[in-house]
């Protein structure tokens, strides 16, 4: 079968059969959230989507327009969207080079009167140092009253463990939040749990919660299909209909599927458009359920290949991270597009996250409407242009490890990263 970085790369056989089964009828999902709940901290909510989850903890801040939220450059739309939602202004946090996330340095002096919050993203799963970024905001929250406070919420959304206490994540956030997208850790098509920390604001948001709507059938059962669909596109994906050519049969596919919409791009221009934040279904729940069990050793899996990696990569493209649950390994190239051609001759379907600094946002007019001004982080739009995602996730095998290091140690082309 293909391997393609970001179309359903957790999904196995046992996934497959269960989404047939949800949509026969044949499993029941009415306890699936019940049980779900049970996995996660106690308190946990869950969410169609990560965007919904940012958007409903910001709703409770009552944010005005000139309230500012913090967040790094070098990330997606459906993080920035919600602030805006919120009709808050997004301020622009460059990161550093060697480790894609937050310079925390830079975080201190963009902090302002007007700060409310500060999202910190985990870029690939690398995790920042949370203790430093808690000190830096307690240092701040020291000269604002209660209901002006800063807030720090962390996005979890490229890194999934039940086992948070041996990466300290949640320990110095006042929420945070993992997304089951089908392009992650663990995925349900579509999901996000997000965990709140902070009492009174827990209490708040319990209340508030029970007043979302809850997807219809049709809309649950759209993220069984996905599976399903994608499960034919990718056995079919390089499958030529006419010989030397790129036209083959998965392309024409995911072309059909779309325009027929049952399947949808995950990020695009068109989420900055406002969408009520709906609960997670127990269909999705069901869905999570099965991915939860095997989480563990989609992370071991992900260890292993990441330090055959480090071991294997010249040493100019190796990364050096603090957690090596990766779920996708970056190296910063001068020829990407280069190697992204011969690895998909070699049916390996390479990542660009990001390569936009808001992606996948990439003309000034997009930028402009989620208030980043171009040259303003320069690291961010650097990397952007540079950065080259390689597989980490259960469908790769010693073989295809081994193409992927073979090719960007024979063909890559190093750059300059000072």
């Amino acid at each position: 079968m293909s391997l393609l970085i970001g179309s359903t790369p957790n999904t196995q056989e046992d996934d497959i059969k269960l989404a047939k089964e949800i949509l026969n009828g044949r499993v029941s999902t009415n306890e699936a959230l019940e049980l779900l709940k049970k996995e996660l901290p106690r308190g946990t909510l869950f969410f169609n989507k990560g965007r919904d989850s940012l958007y409903f903890f910001l709703s409770l801040l009552n944010l005005s327009n000139s309230d500012e939220v913090i967040t790094q450059a070098f990330t997606c739309v459906a993080v920035v969207a919600p602030i805006i939602w919120n009709g808050a202004k997004p301020i622009y946090v460059d990161i550093e080079k060697h480790s894609f996330n937050m310079d925390i340095g830079a975080l201190e002096e963009k902090i302002n009167e007007n700060t409310r919050l500060v999202i910190v993203q985990h870029t690939f799963g690398n995790i920042v140092d949370m203790s430093e970024v808690r000190n830096i905001v307690d240092k701040a929250n020291l000269e604002r009253s209660l209901e002006r406070r800063i807030y720090i919420v962390e996005d979890c959304a490229h890194i999934f463990t039940k086992n948070t206490n041996n990466l300290d994540i949640g320990k110095y956030s006042d929420a945070y939040f993992f997304s089951f997208s089908q392009d992650k850790s663990i995925s349900c098509t579509q999901g996000a749990a997000m965990v709140i920390n902070d009492e009174k604001t827990k209490e708040i948001a319990s209340r508030e919660y029970q007043n979302l709507h809850e997807l219809t059938k049709k809309e649950a059962r759209y993220t069984v299909r996905y599976i399903l669909l994608w499960n034919i596109i990718k056995k079919s994906y390089f499958k030529k209909i006419i010989p030397f050519t790129n036209i083959t049969i998965g392309r024409i596919l995911i072309i059909l599927f779309r325009s027929l919409g049952i399947i949808k791009k995950q990020a695009s221009e068109n989420t900055l458009q406002f969408s009520e934040p709906r609960k997670m279904s127990n269909i999705q729940a069901t869905l999570l359920l099965n991915q939860i069990k095997k989480a563990e050793n989609f992370n071991n899996h992900r260890k292993n290949i990441v330090n055959i990696y480090n071991t294997r990569l010249d040493c100019t493209f190796k990364f050096n991270s603090n957690s090596n649950i990766l779920i996708r390994y970056p190296v910063l190239l001068g020829n990407r597009e280069e190697i992204m051609s011969i690895l998909r001759k070699k049916e390996i379907i390479l990542g660009r996250w990001y390569s936009s600094v808001v992606f996948p946002l990439n003309n000034p007019e997009q930028l402009e409407k989620v208030g980043y001004i171009i040259g303003s982080c320069p690291n961010s739009e650097f990397c952007s242009n540079h950065i080259l995602n390689i597989p980490t996730n259960i469908e790769m095998g010693k073989d295809d490890v081994e193409t992927v290091i073979d090719s960007i140690n024979s063909f890559a082309k190093n750059i300059n990263l000072q």
